[in-house]
């Protein structure tokens, strides 16, 4: 079936101008991004983790560090803890 329809759309591709050929182009690639499926990626254990060369290791961490840095910057009961003095963190028997 969906030889059929590769087999229209070239044939009716064939058929157009240039700038209706980009057209179809641009159309397919919106289809293309709009329905595209985001695996996530495979979450490694702290061992493969650590194995992984710094630069790699980095790499895989960068959107977790990203998201995390951002949490503790708007949500509510994380900053919170950045307006703690540091006297109250202070032992009297010191």
């Amino acid at each position: 079936m969906t030889r059929d329809y590769e087999q229209i759309i070239l044939n009716n591709l064939r058929q157009l101008s240039p700038t209706q050929q980009q057209e179809v182009l641009n159309f397919t690639e919106f289809l293309r991004q709009k329905f595209a499926i985001v695996l996530p990626e495979p979450r490694l254990s702290l061992r493969q983790l650590a194995k992984l060369p710094i630069e790699q290791r980095h790499q895989y961490l960068q959107s977790t560090i990203d998201a995390t840095a951002n949490d503790f910057a708007t949500d509510p009961e994380l900053t919170a803890f950045s307006e703690l003095d540091i006297e109250d963190w202070e032992i009297e028997d010191d």
